[in-house]
């Protein structure tokens, strides 16, 4: 298991385009989703999870721009792209931070990142019990085969995340070096992990 956090992961003008393309007015193709996670029967919250990318369903999704997400991908080692999948979630009904039952993305052995759209109440927490804040523009890559759980706020209208499922392994050092403006992690731990799964290509 690992998890490591950066702060400020995209520039002002960047984190705009994406922001707005998700928000409000930008006429992003939500979808209703009837359950927020299987492992919990006794949920019946509903949220926002619209499908952007799957390697088994010929790539892109039709109505999806592009362009946004891959903002974020080309700034990480990937050798093969499997899942891009937004997340809206509603505020919580007990007017407490509600945390949603642990999850594993899949079994088997690949990269997670998580982008947070939103400042919030409502964090990611990890298998180790360790809560991620939701902070905007900050992305927090980890093991997606290892628990971890989403959240509902009580202090946001709604809390927004984009989650990427692929095989590589952490940030370009090229841009970890040069283009972001907060290049020490906020939050890390086994980050050493991250660069060890896979073989990264020299081309």
């Amino acid at each position: 298991m690992y998890y490591v956090a950066y702060d400020n992961f995209l520039n002002p003008e960047q984190f705009g385009v994406i922001k707005q393309y998700l928000g409000p007015g930008g006429f992003f193709p939500w979808e209703l989703s009837p359950r927020i996670n299987h492992n919990d029967q006794n949920n019946q919250d509903m949220y926002f999870a619209t499908m952007i990318y799957h390697s088994y369903e010929n790539g892109w999704y039709p109505n999806i721009k592009p362009d946004p997400f891959q903002l974020i991908t080309s700034k990480l080692y990937i050798e093969g792209l499997h899942r891009i999948k937004t997340n809206l979630y509603f505020p919580s009904k007990t007017g407490k931070v509600e945390k949603h039952a642990p999850h594993r993305d899949a079994i088997f052995r690949h990269q997670g990142a998580l982008f947070f759209l939103t400042t919030c109440d409502a964090p990611t927490t990890m298998a180790d019990g360790t809560e991620i804040e939701s902070i905007e523009n900050r992305l927090l890559l980890f093991d997606p085969t290892s628990n971890h759980s989403s959240s509902s706020p009580t202090d946001a209208p709604y809390r927004t995340t984009i989650n990427f499922n692929y095989f590589g392994a952490g940030i370009k050092k090229e841009y970890l070096d040069f283009g972001m403006i907060s290049p020490i992690p906020s939050v890390s731990f086994n980050a050493e992990k991250l660069d060890d799964f896979f073989h990264i290509s020299e081309e």
